[in-house]
């Protein structure tokens, strides 16, 4: 072959390896469009075109490794490119592609080109991989308005009705109270009673209705979370020992302060750790976590009981909504501590997976006196 040829040969050569370069970034571009609904096939389709940009796509094969999970075929191929894919400033894995089967003899097995194209592909994912995470992102973002949005009108119903029923339930407690003194006949005054018990139940939803809304006065003064959290406990050994609940305190070494209404805090407490002894089996594991993080005092309260479903999920803070069976609850425990952690100025946040437990997470805001 002349000097001429071999040029046209290797010219020719290197624009059919351009052309393949360029038609596998094209396919995988159209590929990506697709992410949006459905991102772990359109890794798997996009790991199957890869191959078509090599020298040697019959003998090429890529996979990529995404968070620890794998996308392709993993290989133990001694002869591999590989790219790392840095997302949002986090190398969170690998674009490779290697040998499926043994390399041809003579040849240069990977090119320079191929070298680029490998990069430029990673890049491909990354943007794909960012875009996806920004939109999910942003449906997080929306959903949680809309349960705010949700959570904050019922908070504003709930208030108009507990200050419209706090003055006729005030009226007949104030009067059963008054006929009750006068009052000789023995099935009369047990029927008085059964009022006042009534009305005092009652007024204690309207309470709690109030606590949501946010309308309680509150007392904030310095304490000391764990503190708190010991004094509190104390007083639910009782229905600790009953179920033999194994409490587990990973409590912070430095006492944090908060500054919160210590009844308040209590109610929280009691909320949260009854629900979860409520929620475990005999001989069940609760665990009271407390640490800092950016200048937030976090609680975490976890129990290895039944968990919630995803369906209860979106509700778990709305006023008389409980999984628990007819007349074992009122539904406001949760709706209380929601409406106590917002008046604080705090978050709470809950994850949970059916038949291993749930975590409740509280933020509050630091003490610096």
């Amino acid at each position: 072959m002349t000097t001429n040829q071999l040029k046209k040969y290797s010219l020719s050569r290197s624009l059919n390896e351009r052309i393949k370069e360029l038609s596998c970034l094209y396919e995988i571009s159209k590929i990506a469009q697709k992410a949006v609904v459905d991102l772990p096939s359109t890794i798997e389709e996009i790991t199957s075109v890869i191959p078509k940009g090599w020298q040697f796509p019959e003998k090429m094969a890529a996979n990529i490794v995404l968070d620890g999970e794998v996308f392709g075929t993993p290989t133990k191929s001694q002869h591999f490119q590989f790219t790392d894919l840095v997302i949002n400033g986090v190398n969170r894995g690998k674009l490779i592609v290697y040998y499926h089967s043994d390399p041809p003899k003579d040849q240069i097995l990977f090119l320079k080109e191929e070298e680029a194209l490998i990069y430029q592909i990673g890049l491909e994912l990354i943007a794909i991989f960012e875009l996806h995470e920004k939109r999910e992102n942003e449906k997080r973002i929306q959903q949680r308005l809309r349960h705010n949005d949700r959570l904050n009108l019922l908070g504003e119903i709930t208030a108009g009705i507990a200050h419209e029923l706090n003055t006729p339930l005030g009226n007949i407690l104030g009067f059963s109270e008054l006929m009750l003194r006068e009052e000789k006949d023995p099935k009369k005054v047990a029927d008085l009673k059964k009022i006042i018990n009534s009305s005092l139940h009652a007024r204690s939803i309207v309470k709690k209705l109030m606590f949501f809304s946010c309308e309680m006065p509150t007392q904030f003064k310095h304490y000391y979370i764990n503190q708190l959290i010991s004094e509190n406990l104390g007083l639910l050994q009782i229905q600790l020992n009953e179920k033999e609940i194994e409490v587990v305190l990973d409590l912070s070494e430095d006492d944090l302060p908060i500054r919160v209404d210590a009844i308040q805090f209590s109610q929280i407490l009691f909320n949260l750790v009854l629900n979860a002894i409520s929620a475990m089996d005999n001989k069940g594991k609760l665990t009271i976590k407390t640490h800092e993080e950016e200048g937030e005092v976090v609680l975490n309260i976890t129990d290895n009981g039944k968990g919630i479903s995803k369906e209860s999920m979106s509700k778990l803070f709305q006023p008389f909504f409980t999984t628990k069976p007819v007349g074992e609850g009122t539904g406001l425990g949760l709706a209380v501590v929601y409406g106590i952690i917002q008046s604080h100025g705090g978050k709470i946040s809950v994850d949970s997976e059916l038949n291993k437990g749930t975590t409740f997470t509280i933020k509050l805001k630091k003490d610096v006196q």
